[in-house]
């Protein structure tokens, strides 16, 4: 094993010993990034396939948030991530009476992530969705105005520097593209919903579309007051999908397919909570 290699294990292997801490007192992460400091070139000079391998260790401890805070202590998330560190201190606004910080979100998102012991692709997605939301400019906060296109763009540069594998890059396009759509969904609502079981390929990936709402009950999860059990959204398009799946469109085209799918949505969904008009 070269110089190197064990130089770039030093980084994420001292991150991975703070997050496997249940209570990482902060003079434990002040240490830890006072050693990871001395390091900070080797994530530079890693190839992507030893970043991956760095971040996934991390991620896969039992709680990620501790190495990723004492990479921030140390200033090397800046270096593997920037665009997770441009994260904090960027508002967004929840149904809180004050807007959130987006960046310590993520880390209560990754750690809820954890408490699941929710795979890798999951955990990866839920670190990524809001990356776009560093690039906001300043004069428009608390709103984030195509975060979505500054997403995707910051995960193209993700892709080649961490060598990203496809399970954990498709996920988390999805999740850029539909965790805010998948908050919003409403009973009353039955054609988009419909459309959007199509355009999430749902009833051939139901794995996938699966992780999406795993990644959405947990960034629920994550807000103060908030349980996974109390998330709506989840078990609602699970329904959804269940009626979509048992409508019968022999003979139909697309358009009367989808429409014959969205009125078993609608009764699905009424059936479950008439009065329900919640978004």
């Amino acid at each position: 094993m070269s110089a190197l290699y064990d130089l770039n294990q030093a980084w994420w292997h001292i991150a991975q010993a703070v997050a496997e801490r249940a209570e990482p007192t902060l003079a434990a992460e002040e240490a830890t990034a006072l050693s990871l400091a001395k390091v900070a070139d080797a994530i530079g000079r890693a190839t992507p396939a030893e970043r991956w391998h760095g971040l996934a260790a991390v991620l896969m401890a039992p709680h990620p948030s501790h190495g990723l805070r004492a990479w921030r202590v140390a200033g090397l998330l800046g270096v593997l991530l920037p665009e997770v560190e441009g994260l904090f201190g960027v508002p967004q606004l929840s149904d809180a009476a004050t807007s959130i910080d987006v960046g310590r979100h993520q880390l209560a998102l990754v750690d809820e992530c954890a408490r699941v012991h929710a795979p890798l692709a999951v955990r990866f997605a839920a670190l990524a969705h809001k990356i776009g939301k560093a690039g906001t400019p300043r004069d428009i906060w608390p709103s984030h105005y195509k975060h979505e296109q500054r997403a995707h763009a910051a995960l193209d540069r993700w892709a080649v520097w961490l060598a990203l594998p496809p399970e954990a890059l498709t996920l988390a396009r999805w999740v850029v593209d539909e965790a805010d759509r998948i908050h919003r969904v409403s009973d009353l609502r039955a054609g988009p919903i419909a459309a959007m079981l199509e355009r999430l390929q749902a009833p051939s990936e139901p794995e996938r579309f699966e992780q999406l709402l795993l990644v959405c009950t947990c960034d629920w999860a994550a807000h103060d007051g908030h349980s996974a059990a109390t998330y709506p959204k989840a078990p609602k398009l699970r329904r959804a999908l269940a009626a979509y799946l048992a409508t019968d469109v022999t003979g139909l085209d697309a358009d009367a397919a989808l429409h014959a799918r969205a009125q078993a949505i609608a009764t699905a969904l009424h059936r479950r909570s008439p009065s329900s008009t919640q978004g």
